[in-house]
């Protein structure tokens, strides 16, 4: 096989991984930035290196214009990345974002899962959207701070709390992890008022059962999770309650501290 053919053939496998990669969801961290300009690039130079004449016309009616054009895509969405490593070492989380001012600012963001930096997943339905307007809040700030990437909370190593200014934005990981919705949650409490008993729940990976002693005529809520480390440890409480002002369903009285934030009131959408 000639060096043109093998060229040939190793410019099919790259177009077609990146276009496998990207129809499943996966992405080149790297490329993100520039968006498929580097693999654009590389076509119309080993295209042309193939056969000049040909590619030489072809390069200029149409490479020329896709550049064009795509160098336009880019200047208008112009997202900006950063990177929040997780403290359990095992995968990482990175921010795609921008922000688009028209009297009011409106903040875009998307997010990857990513194991060592190079290649992210895109987290399907939990992209993010507001609006702000400049006396609600100091937009000179940032999309970064508006979203609240500064201090993130890993609830688990699956989910991470975003505390951002129009309330809080829980990151799943792991699709297992959002298992749940405030409507679940909001049963639940039902069932622990009305003195029900062994009834259970799973919430951010940690599970909490309902229980009633009826000769007390007291009622309780176990939390059970892996052991006494994590943001809400193994330990009982005596209610899950709705925090409207907080923007949580709160976990209150328990046995190692007097509340605790426990899930979003929206879901984290």
């Amino acid at each position: 096989m000639t060096k043109a053919k093998w060229l040939l053939v190793l410019l099919c496998v790259m177009n077609l991984g990146l276009a496998a990669m990207h129809l499943s969801g996966y992405f080149f961290l790297f490329l993100k930035p520039t968006g498929y300009l580097i693999p654009l690039v590389i076509n119309i130079i080993v295209l042309f290196f193939i056969n000049k004449k040909l590619w030489v016309g072809l390069g200029l009616v149409v490479g020329i214009p896709a550049l064009f054009i795509h160098g336009l895509m880019i200047l208008f969405m112009e997202y900006d990345y950063t990177k929040i490593d997780s403290p359990y070492d095992s995968q990482s989380l990175m921010i795609e974002y921008r922000d688009v001012t028209l009297g009011e600012t409106t903040y875009f963001y998307n997010f990857y899962k990513t194991r060592f930096g190079v290649i992210g997943k895109l987290l399907e339905n939990q992209s993010v959207e507001f609006m702000v307007r400049g006396p609600e809040y100091p937009v000179e700030e940032g999309a970064e701070a508006a979203l609240g990437a500064h201090n993130p909370t890993w609830i688990s190593k699956d989910i991470v709390r975003f505390n951002s200014w129009k309330g809080a934005k829980d990151v799943y990981l792991a699709s297992s992890s959002s298992a749940v919705s405030t409507k679940e949650i909001d049963n639940f409490i039902l069932k622990a008022e009305s003195n029900s008993d062994g009834e259970t729940i799973t919430i951010n990976g940690i599970e909490f059962i309902t229980r009633y002693n009826p000769k007390a005529g007291q009622r309780w809520i176990d939390v059970l999770s892996d052991g006494d480390e994590g943001p809400i440890p193994r330990q009982q409480c005596s209610r899950i309650v709705r925090n409207e002002e907080r923007g949580y369903y709160m976990l209150e009285e328990c046995t190692h501290q007097w509340e605790y934030e426990l899930y979003p009131l929206t879901d984290g959408q």
